[in-house]
């Protein structure tokens, strides 16, 4: 359990998704810890080692997994981190891929996106929303659309729990008339940084424009509750990092994710297992 210090420290330097306490543990059901620098996050015998620490400037991130799984005893680590720092036979790891943010305000927008942006103006109206069946309808088609992992599955799920449980998430709906178009979910908690974590739209209702519409509505939030910057999470795909891109992201900090099972590593000269 984290105090209330150890929360307002967090916000006051989240610039990762993976720093929200309120967000990871809605979508993951883990319950949150600060061990030292860096967020770590308990489910049963699974640990989550978020190896971004809250101070920018530490480096010693492989001694401070080390204790972790001294403190916390997993059999099990997820860990999400700049870089690896294990032997590759001790892991299960996922493609290496970089964070996006984009600077505020925003700068000149592209003359195609300008277009689209006042193009979708002319038939839909952007609006802050509350989640309801609508929106769930739109989530449950996007999953029946695309092969997702378990975990991220699950991640999909839970975003109403997450909506429900948030001070800070605020989701963003684009409608023609009454018809939910898309709508996008932007959490705010961090002092620093807005973070643009979903984006789904109708295939039935689709509007030229909409996700940008919904975007510069978003980046128009975030700078009026003072943020520097958003983190537009990860690139993961060519079209993601287009859209991205054409709004002025750009990758400032490299991830990787993988998954350890620490049962399955071989003892080290003195016997002890190896973290």
């Amino acid at each position: 359990m984290l105090s209330s210090e150890e929360l307002s420290l967090i916000y006051r330097r989240a610039y990762v998704p993976e720093h929200l306490p309120g967000y990871v543990v809605a979508v993951s059901a883990a319950e949150p810890h600060l061990h030292g620098e860096y967020l770590c996050f308990t489910r049963g015998t699974h640990l989550i080692f978020i190896g971004y620490p809250l101070g920018m400037d530490v480096q010693d991130t492989p001694r401070f997994y080390k204790s972790a799984c001294e403190r916390f005893h997993p059999a099990t680590v997820a860990i999400i981190a700049p870089q690896l720092w294990l032997p590759a036979q001790t892991y299960q790891s996922q493609p290496e891929d970089s964070y996006y943010r984009l600077e505020l305000p925003l700068g000149p927008i592209d003359p195609e996106v300008a277009y689209m942006v006042r193009r979708a103006a002319r038939e839909i109206r952007v609006t802050q929303g509350r989640f309801g069946k609508e929106h769930k309808r739109l989530v449950k088609d996007f999953l029946s659309r695309h092969e997702l992992s378990r975990e991220h599955r699950l991640i999909f799920e839970r975003i109403p729990h997450y909506l429900k449980t948030s001070e800070a998430a605020r989701l963003l709906e684009a409608r023609k008339g009454d018809i939910l178009v898309a709508f996008t979910i932007v959490d705010l908690g961090s002092a620093n940084y807005a973070f643009y974590l979903f984006n789904f739209r109708s295939v039935e209702a689709s509007v030229p424009g909409a996700s940008d519409l919904l975007f510069q509505e978003m980046a128009e939030l975030a700078r009026s509750e003072g943020k520097a910057a958003i983190n537009l999470g990860l690139g993961i795909h060519p079209g993601v990092r287009n859209f991205k891109e054409k709004w002025g992201g750009t990758p400032f900090l490299p991830h990787t994710h993988a998954l350890v099972h620490r049962h399955s590593y071989e003892l080290d000269a003195l016997g002890k297992k190896i973290c």
